[in-house]
């Protein structure tokens, strides 16, 4: 089984993009420019903003895991 990464579903998506500065890039190509500025993203998970998108949280996940193992 493969080494998931250090971004989890359940963190709260205001906290990934203060630890991990390095994908803001992905998280604004996945959700949009508006959830980089947005305070909500200070208490909504990867898992509800995912949903509230329409992406698969999973999916999100692993790809912002690559986005920071690329960097």
């Amino acid at each position: 089984m493969a080494k998931e990464g250090p971004i989890k579903a359940e963190m709260y998506l205001g906290d990934v993009l203060k630890q991990y500065p390095a994908v803001r890039t992905r998280v604004k190509a996945l959700f949009g420019a508006d959830c980089l500025q947005c305070r909500s993203n200070q208490k909504e998970s990867i898992i509800y903003t995912s949903w509230h998108k329409g992406l698969d949280p999973k999916q999100v996940v692993r790809e912002l895991n690559a986005a920071l193992s690329a960097k």
